[in-house]
């Protein structure tokens, strides 16, 4: 990843958090799980980009995101305190809290990266009826917990907090233009209009559920299931509210959440079943936002900026399928996004690339 040289002390700082907590989860003690088969962690690496869903050399709105994330085995070995935040009340909200057979808790730590500029990149001068151009360079840290009944259900509870910096520190520019530069493409010409220096700090919650009230029937022979999933995000980067849900279906489904994501890092789970063999599914999501927050549209918070007026509530339809093979899993998903600020005159489409190993 290429960068300014003004923003390389603070990615030391971000990456030198990130494993600091990643050396403290990796000592902590291994527990096997009767609801999850025991592992020693995961290592992930997310792709985002347009190109993968307009198969064009263009850049547009939300036009990259890299993510390189780490996850723990399930570890029991944590204070009382974030025992108990890992799974907050409710546990009983489209399960059955009784008889439960199983708990895991996972710890991760994860470096994102993500882009947006608007349509034209050719423009030098501010484009001021399109979205700002910025840059998010961020750490997660991340909290999970599944747990399992004698009914054949989970539920999946993950909070996450990102500390990173948007602006010129967090070095879109130098990441941008120095691909495009190996590729042969044009630069882009108006990363002077960026949004100012700010820290972001923003904090997640999400929940997801397999529940037999969302059971299905099979589909020429394949098994299908439905996995809902809610969550809220509340920070100076995005503050929102949301509900999505996948719909799989495929010769054998997995006990997991689906693919993850990086921009919004809504449903999903990094950790998967390892598979003796080769096994695949197919899917397809929809997921709602009620936006209150989100800088990359509103502009700076404490500084005047470039800015658009959003629109309140965003949606996305996700196609995507999954491949198992062993200890590696690979999914594709193509987003569709609907039109996130007004006078935006069409949908975003940006595909997505993860490729998981478990340790």
């Amino acid at each position: 990843m290429q960068v300014s040289p003004n923003s390389s002390p603070r990615i030391a700082a971000l990456t030198i958090c990130g494993l600091i907590w990643a050396g403290t989860a990796q000592a902590q003690d291994l527990l096997p799980d009767p609801a999850i088969t025991p592992d020693n962690g995961f290592i992930t690496l997310q792709v985002e980009n347009d190109l993968f869903a307009k198969v064009s050399n263009t850049d547009r709105h939300y036009t990259n995101g890299l993510k390189l994330s780490w996850l723990s085995g399930p570890t029991n070995d944590m204070p009382d305190w974030l025992k108990s935040l890992s799974a907050p009340p409710l546990f009983n909200l489209f399960t059955n809290e009784q008889n439960i057979t199983g708990v895991s808790r996972r710890v991760g730590v994860s470096l994102a990266h993500v882009i947006f500029t608007p349509d034209d990149t050719d423009a030098t001068a501010p484009v001021l009826t399109d979205r700002p151009y910025a840059a998010w360079l961020h750490t997660t840290f991340s909290l999970e917990s599944v747990r399992s009944n004698d009914l054949g259900e989970s539920w999946q509870d993950q909070w996450k907090l990102d500390v990173g910096v948007v602006g010129p520190y967090a070095g879109g520019k130098g990441v941008q233009n120095g691909w495009h530069k190996v590729i042969g493409a044009d630069r882009s010409a108006g990363w002077d209009n960026q949004l100012k220096n700010e820290l972001g700090v923003n904090l997640s919650f999400e929940r997801a559920w397999r529940s037999n009230l969302f059971e299905t029937p099979k589909f020429l022979g394949l098994s299908t299931d439905i996995i809902p999933y809610g969550g809220v995000a509340l920070g100076n980067v995005l503050t929102y509210a949301g509900l999505g849900a996948i719909w799989r279906i495929g010769p054998t489904l997995p006990d997991d959440f689906g693919p993850p994501r990086i921009y919004p890092a809504s449903g999903g789970s990094q950790w998967f079943h390892a598979s003796t063999g080769f096994d695949w599914y197919l899917f397809a999501g929809v997921e709602g936002r009620a936006v209150a927050r989100d800088i990359f549209l509103d502009g700076n918070t404490f500084r005047d900026s470039q800015s658009i007026d959003k629109r309140p509530l965003v949606g996305d339809l996700k196609l995507g399928a999954v491949a198992v093979l062993g200890g590696a899993r690979l999914s594709f998903t193509h987003d569709f996004r609907t039109r996130e600020f007004y006078g935006q005159p069409k949908m975003d489409q940006f595909g997505s690339v993860t490729l998981g190993f478990a340790l």
